[in-house]
């Protein structure tokens, strides 16, 4: 029978993490952050607890997939804590939803950003960005790494020479990191708020966890590949948020979804803005390789428990990746990105993936109680528990709660995806 085989180390997991995080939006949402909180330093305060939150986030999720290192990821981990039904609300929300719309999502933006203007070519680009990696993955785990890792280091040659000729030669201002605006009560309030898209530009950074029955000495490789990965992001972050605010005042980039452009032409000049946009294709195209590579795992483990369809759990005989999963995942995208609905879809389900982020971490002090783990399990214990597991739980649960009380239609759609995953629970029997 054949199985998954352990083939990543340490510079592949660790580029994986930072691949599935830098994908397309620090490149859009910086706009939206600006119009919740208007304060430069609130801005970068606010990327700031993005990336702990990552890595708080990321230690607790290492020693859950050193407890039980087998593909398939939060599904796995919520499962074991609460339950079979409420792992597969997890499982649903995240393989039927999440990572495909994700990747139907980057697959248009690729297009968008390589300046293609026509909807139905920009749809034909995409579905056949998707296939096209989709074979590769299915032809081997190293081939998937390899390609991820080529985008990985191009985006990071990339934005180094963004940033290094930005402060260089740019025609910044220090004068915009200073601002007369009060730090008003409303302001403040909108932290939450704005913590909403900047996790979103963060996800990604539980990429290994994924691959977990996939990676050599996983004890080792994959807490640090976690902790290197979202540290890493998280500078490069701050410097993006910091180059945005050079470039130009906060007031004026609350109108612009595409600001990497209007900050290039402001440095520059405007052939540069535009040369700078049709680059971020790059990053995005890194981003939907690393979604791709992750995201069949979570369909192969839950077809392994009898809740997708059973012959999306194959294993290549030759190739010893999930390929029937991998090619369910991209046709599933291909379906989302001519549906014309997956940006919807990504809205509404950025809340509940905060929220089963928190019940993910929650679970690890229910898995603790019950000491449980595969066997012959080594797993790693997390730094700092159970303070930094306690604070990352009560933080995502405060971003839900301002969300849904400040944007309740995205909260009650995205719940009542995940209320939809019920029925189709109780029904799974009579069809798989």
């Amino acid at each position: 029978m054949s199985t998954l085989k352990r083939q990543l180390g340490l510079l592949s997991c660790t580029l994986l993490v930072a691949g599935n995080m830098i994908g397309i939006g620090i490149f859009v949402t910086a706009g939206r952050i600006a119009t919740l909180i208007p304060h430069p330093g609130l801005i970068l305060t606010a990327w700031v607890i993005g990336g702990l939150l990552s890595i708080a986030g990321g230690l607790a999720y290492a020693e859950l997939a050193t407890r039980f290192p087998r593909a398939g990821g939060g599904y796995i981990y919520i499962r074991e804590a609460f339950g079979p039904m409420m792992g597969f609300l997890s499982g649903f929300s995240a393989s039927m939803i999440t990572i495909p719309g994700t990747a139907a999502f980057l697959a248009m933006g690729f297009a968008r950003y390589a300046g293609i203007t026509d909807p139905w070519l920009a749809k034909s680009i995409g579905i056949s960005l998707i296939l096209s990696i989709s074979c590769i993955n299915h032809r081997g785990l190293l081939k998937g790494a390899i390609l991820q890792d080529t985008f990985m280091l191009l985006k990071l040659a990339l934005i180094a020479t963004l940033v290094i000729a930005g402060f260089g030669f740019g025609t910044g201002a220090w004068a915009h990191f200073h601002t007369h605006l009060p730090l008003s009560h409303s302001v403040l309030i909108a932290l939450p708020l704005a913590l909403v898209p900047i996790m979103y530009t963060y996800s990604g950074w539980d990429a290994t966890v994924y691959m977990a029955q996939e990676v050599i000495h996983p004890k080792r490789t994959i807490p640090l590949s976690m902790i290197l990965g979202a540290s890493m992001v998280t500078g490069i972050y701050l410097l993006l948020a910091a180059l945005y605010l050079y470039g130009i005042p906060v007031t004026q980039t609350t109108n612009t979804g595409r600001i990497v452009t209007t900050v290039a032409s402001a440095l520059f000049s405007p052939t540069v803005g535009t040369i700078v946009g049709s680059l971020v294709a790059v990053s995005v195209l890194g981003c939907l390789s690393a979604t791709i590579l992750t995201g069949p795992r979570v369909i192969y483990a839950m077809a392994k428990d009898r809740l997708l369809p059973r012959f999306t759990d194959g294993i290549h005989p030759k190739y010893a990746t999930p390929s029937n999963a991998i090619w369910f995942h991209g046709i599933w995208a291909c379906i989302l990105l001519l549906s014309g609905t997956f940006d919807q879809l990504l809205d509404y389900v950025t809340v509940p993936s905060v929220l089963f982020g928190a019940i993910n971490v929650m679970g690890l002090f229910v898995i603790r109680r019950k000491n449980a783990m595969d066997p012959g399990a080594d797993p790693y214990h997390m730094w700092g528990f159970p303070i930094i597991p306690l604070l990352f739980i009560v933080t995502m649960l405060g971003i839900v709660a301002v969300t849904a009380i400040h944007d309740p239609m995205n909260s009650l759609w995205g719940l009542a995806m995940l209320t939809l995953g019920i029925p189709i629970y109780m029904l799974r029997r009579l069809f798989l």
